[in-house]
């Protein structure tokens, strides 16, 4: 079984990327393949050959850039988010086929110990990651795009939006969820219905739970140690990984 962990970075959140994946190494006791996806302002620069990128192999990786119309940004976050959110959906892009499973990371995450427990719950024809309303559960998906607008109106009455859905934080998905047609139809999503307050985390929620249901909620722990969550909610428990540490 051959795994590949997978970064998004543009200029402005490389440092952080750096610290993640040194932190993966050193601590998450990775030594398997890990992959940079970056956007085209990079290109032929000099941080890509960082130490941190020359040390561990990384590939780097740039894909064509997807052109989504202005008009389509009406009711989306600044388009800045809009192209970083474009630039994430190529994790469902057919050249991370090569892999069996993928797991992505955000920049910025904080690895504290091994990562393997996590990367041992890959589960078959799905993608794992954890809820968004945990621990509660109360919030759903429908609070994760504009209302009052003619597109939230087409967008209720073809989904079910009253569902948990997931953060884009952390994904663990088996490569065989990825067709040749998954990007352009989540990037389908984003033109049809563009009214993501989160761009990347609703219309990735919104695929994977109501197009092809293959979604299921990444374990929170074992018997000696949380796996990841957004934060910190007890002093006394220990974790693998935290969005905010």
């Amino acid at each position: 079984m051959s795994n590949c962990v997978v970064f998004v970075c543009n200029k402005r959140y490389f440092n952080k990327f750096v610290t993640t994946c040194s932190q993966l190494v050193s601590k998450g006791n990775y030594n398997g393949d890990i992959c940079l996806i970056v956007d085209e302002d990079f290109k032929d620069d000099n941080l890509l050959k960082s130490p941190i990128i020359v040390d561990n192999n990384i590939m780097i990786k740039t894909f064509d850039k997807i052109q989504i119309p202005k008009e389509k940004y009406k009711y989306a976050a600044h388009k800045n988010k809009v192209d970083g959110c474009i630039l994430k959906f190529n994790l469902f892009h057919t050249f991370f086929k090569q892999w069996d499973y993928i797991f992505y990371l955000d920049c910025g995450m904080k690895i504290f110990s091994d990562i393997n427990p996590i990367l041992n719950e890959s589960c078959k024809d799905t993608i794992l990651a954890h809820s968004d309303a945990y621990p509660t559960y109360k919030r759903k998906l429908h609070g994760q795009f504009a209302k009052n607008n003619e597109y939230f109106t087409k967008l209720e009455t073809r989904f079910d939006l009253n569902v948990d859905y997931f953060q884009s934080t952390i994904m663990l998905y088996d490569t065989n969820i990825i067709t040749e047609s998954t990007l352009s139809e989540i990037i389908g999503l984003l033109q049809e219905y563009p009214i993501g307050i989160l761009n990347d985390q609703c219309y990735l929620s919104l695929y994977f739970i109501n197009v092809r249901k293959v979604w299921r909620q990444i374990a929170v722990k074992n018997d000696s140690t949380y796996f990841y969550d957004y934060l910190r909610r007890n002093n006394k428990h220990t974790y693998i990984m935290l969005k905010m540490g």
